[in-house]
């Protein structure tokens, strides 16, 4: 509908914009915007100890799922005791925020829920850490310190199967998505060297892990990936071209995988990956200190926004000297070249953790902060630390046409109600696919054409070019 889903944890009683008084130490806290920024409803979610939330997502019904970790007994809204330590906690909301179904699902020590993604058959992938042996929902004793742990569960919530995956230290998956190909894509942190399902040793004390898995949870092929020090993959997402995006933090110098030495203390660094796992080409962005990345997004016309958060003064990449502790924002195009940078915050604490492009070809941040009114601070905090959610205006005017479409193809307009316009150099053959990856439609285009996409929902999809593998981001918004 054009608005906004925020989820993060909560332990605010009754004040400010809480509506509803803390149920334990913290709780899920959701809240729904309008396209303009306004609250329409929230809800306070959780039980007698600590729940945070760490993924959401609208679902195909028009509700939300959300995911993270909980410790909590039966009490408040949580109907199922904790099974070791700290167990995932899965919820599913219905458009007006009521909870229709939930599940606590883990073993006898710590499971930690970073990801999850409703996938084509309407059901979920979930992705995380785990410690536990065989015990409670877990069916495979821990292969280190921590593995990664992925669970996928039917529409109703039901475990349909689950893969623990690591070698003998400590590995932390911190993304997945479903792809094209009905499979899934993994990515987080590993410490291990060769062991247990690991093929390959640490390159410095931490590196990138990518895993991509089949359709029931088979290891299909794996990638580590770093530096001479710590390299932590915080975000991923397959492109339209079948590859992989990948973001992290890292401050390593030149070394392994490493093409670029440290600009800072920690810097971005982004990896662009073949569909086979190969890396591409590489960027080390950053300033003089600090800069930590959290998530990524691909943008129409096939480039990549970067969010994270930065200390650094004017140097390196940074074009701006810190306010405080800020959101740092970075465009790159296709091939990782910087086209933009922008870094926003007040005098205190401000962190970004989520960033996506929006319908206008604008961009959506939410993070934290607790900075009062001063530097792009509007508003003064209302507590220790409050959601901070900003709506940026698109990068230029719309002329109707997408600004950088793949080489050879115009494709407008972009937004679209029902159709796509299609102008073509040469001969080519267009398929368009859903956010899962799937064929909706494929059409030769000679010279000129257009794509009726009127029959589908509104959301994100790729229209790919078979021959080159180039794909351009199209949104339908009605």
């Amino acid at each position: 509908d054009g608005g906004y889903i925020l989820g993060g944890s909560s332990s605010s009683s009754i004040s400010g914009d809480k509506t509803e008084s803390c149920l334990g130490q913290d709780d899920y806290w959701v809240v729904k915007l309008d396209a303009s920024g306004a609250i329409q409803w929230q809800n306070t979610i959780g039980g007698n100890s600590t729940d945070y939330i760490y993924a959401l997502q609208q679902t195909a019904d028009g509700g939300y799922i959300l995911g993270g970790s909980s410790n909590s007994t039966v009490s408040g809204d949580k109907t199922e005791n904790c099974l070791g330590e700290t167990d995932y906690w899965v919820i599913k909301l219905d458009a007006t925020g009521a909870i229709q179904w939930q599940n606590t699902i883990g073993g006898n020590h710590a499971d930690f829920l970073y990801a999850i993604h409703q996938t084509a058959d309407g059901g979920y992938i979930l992705g995380g850490t785990s410690s536990s042996g065989i015990s409670g929902d877990k069916t495979e004793n821990s292969l280190g310190v921590d593995d990664f742990w992925v669970v996928k569960l039917d529409a109703s919530g039901t475990i349909q199967w689950q893969n623990t995956i690591g070698g003998t230290d400590s590995d932390y998956l911190l993304s997945l998505q479903q792809t094209f190909d009905g499979g899934y894509i993994l990515g987080g942190w590993s410490f291990s060297n060769i062991s247990g399902d690991k093929t390959e040793n640490s390159l410095g004390v931490n590196d990138f892990w990518v895993v991509k898995l089949d359709g029931v949870g088979n290891i299909q092929w794996q990638n580590t990936i770093g530096g001479d020090s710590h390299d932590g993959l915080s975000a991923l997402q397959q492109t339209a071209d079948g590859g992989y995006i990948l973001g992290g933090s890292s401050n390593s110098d030149i070394y392994g995988d490493k093409t670029e030495n440290s600009l800072g203390d920690w810097d971005y660094w982004v990896v662009k990956l073949d569909a086979a796992g190969a890396i591409q080409w590489q960027n080390t962005i950053g300033g003089n200190y600090t800069d930590e990345f959290n998530f990524l997004d691909q943008t129409s016309g096939g480039g990549y926004i970067l969010g994270g958060w930065s200390i650094s003064d004017l140097s390196g990449d940074k074009t701006e000297n810190s306010l405080g502790n800020d959101f740092w924002i970075v465009k790159l195009n296709a091939m990782g070249a910087i086209q933009w940078e922008n870094t926003i915050g007040g005098v205190n604490l401000d962190q970004l953790y989520s960033i996506q492009q929006t319908a206008d070809g604008g961009f959506i941040l939410g993070g934290l902060s607790n900075s009062n009114i001063s530097g792009d601070k509007t508003e003064n905090c209302l507590g220790d630390y409050d959601f901070w959610v900003i709506k940026l205006a698109p990068e230029s005017v719309s002329t109707g046409e997408a600004p950088t479409a793949p080489a050879g193809i115009t494709i407008y307009p972009n937004p679209t109600i029902d159709a796509i316009s299609v102008r073509s150099e040469a001969a080519t053959t267009l398929c368009l696919r859903n956010a899962f990856g799937h064929v909706l439609t494929t059409q030769n285009i000679q010279g000129q054409g257009k794509i009726d996409i009127s029959g589908f929902p509104n959301g994100i999809y790729f229209l790919v070019e078979m021959e080159t593998g180039i794909g351009h981001k199209i949104v339908k918004n009605n």
